[in-house]
């Protein structure tokens, strides 16, 4: 949530804003970070928006924050200052959400805040990834190239989640379409057709009488079995925001047959290429291990990388504990140990990342081969036979009445 703040910098300067953090204690460590001392702190009230609470559909898209980057980077290194830079992609930015927050960290960068703390104060369109390798930049002096890196990384990953994105629709479209075409059957096309039939008190053949006893019930429990699962949903949902729920949901996907294969290849792959990043940026490990953990969406694959974390604050290598874990291909902790002997981690962390990238194309292809033709089958299946339940009776009906 955002906190209005008002701090002094150690200089004495008054500074004032909005930062956009989970909790007042959080927001009182950021501005700790950056040496101010808080005078004062209060959540803002300042209205509903769309873009916090629903950043995928009302916040900056993520090509054009890739946009942002690659522009600021071009400029940076075309020797403008930050501020002039800053101001004239404001000023040419076309989406309303990504300008209103550039607004912002001008008016920051304006005040003397260095650009990793103004793009700090909007997380959900700058992760922590993000903002540190900017920081890290900023100490080195080579922004321009921290920003064309962070670039790169985006666009790879927006790519691969585009991807599994596509190969998933259309077999989840003809799902729902068998879905709704059934729902449509059973409450309204055949209930008449099948009463008609009922009349003649004809010998119905099984299809046609397992249809009829499906009907019925559907007709007759229709309202509690929309309860039901309208509370189902609400019980699932509630159960997938624990952390149990995660890890459970997380461990059940990962052992999928297909679909499994497809979740730790991607993992790997967006593991490889965020730890790659974030070294050749010049972080340390353990900090880069933690900023990793983040990037990551199954909870199984984050608690791993979260104990490698701990196995390298000890002293240990990655190479070591990697090979130990349940979820790691044999690959990665093999490319690691190499990388870490020759001292080229970050070099063999980005071919991995490649290399994991079309093995998930590869997956995509194959999962996409055999689902498509699976549900085709599948929805033509049920049409199938509720045709063949609702003619059959036709023939014993023609018969009877000659």
């Amino acid at each position: 949530m955002p906190f209005h703040y008002l701090a002094f910098s150690p200089e004495g300067k008054e500074q004032r804003g909005l930062l956009q953090v989970e909790t007042e204690m959080a927001a009182e460590r950021a501005l700790w970070e950056r040496g101010w001392t808080v005078v004062q702190l209060r959540p803002s009230s300042g209205g509903f928006d769309l873009a916090r609470w629903f950043p995928t559909f009302f916040g900056p898209p993520r090509r054009d924050v890739i946009v942002f980057s690659q522009q600021l980077a071009t400029l940076v290194d075309s020797g403008i200052a930050i501020v002039p830079a800053l101001q004239l992609l404001t000023d040419e930015s076309t989406h309303r959400a990504l300008r209103k927050v550039l607004r912002r960290v001008l008016e920051r960068v304006r005040t003397g805040e260095p650009l990793s703390s103004a793009l700090a104060e909007h997380p959900l369109v700058f992760p922590d990834l993000y903002t540190r390798m900017v920081h890290v930049g900023e100490q080195t002096g080579n922004v321009g190239v921290i920003l064309r890196r962070l670039a790169t990384y985006l666009e790879k990953e927006m790519g691969i989640s585009r991807r599994v994105r596509d190969a998933m629709a259309y077999p989840a479209f003809l799902l729902l379409l068998a879905f709704g075409v059934v729902l449509l059957l059973l409450n309204f096309t055949l209930p008449p057709l099948l009463r008609l039939y009922d009349e003649f008190e004809a010998t119905l053949p099984w299809p046609t009488r397992f249809l009829m006893s499906l009907t019925d019930f559907v007709t007759a429990y229709r309202l509690p079995m929309a309860l039901g699962a309208a509370l189902l949903a609400v019980a699932a949902a509630v159960f997938l925001g624990t952390a149990a729920g995660r890890r459970t949901r997380d461990r059940v996907l990962l052992g999928l047959p297909i679909l499994g294969t497809v979740n730790i290849q991607g993992g790997v792959a967006r593991f490889s290429r965020t730890l790659a990043t974030l070294l050749q940026a010049g972080l340390a490990l353990p900090e880069s291990l933690e900023l990793t953990s983040r990037t990551v969406s199954n909870s199984v694959l984050r608690q791993s990388i979260d104990d490698l974390k701990r196995e390298t604050l000890q002293g240990r290598g990655l190479s070591e504990p990697l090979g130990r874990m349940r979820w790691i291909p044999r690959l990665l902790a093999q490319m690691v140990r190499v990388g870490e002997e020759t001292g080229t981690l970050d070099q063999h962390l980005t071919t991995l990342a490649d290399y994991y990238d079309e093995e998930v194309d590869r997956s995509l292809k194959g999962m996409t081969a055999f689902l498509e033709p699976a549900m085709i089958l599948f929805v033509g299946g049920i049409v199938g036979f509720v045709a063949v339940s609702v003619i059959l009776p036709m023939y014993t009906l023609l018969g009877s009445i000659r």
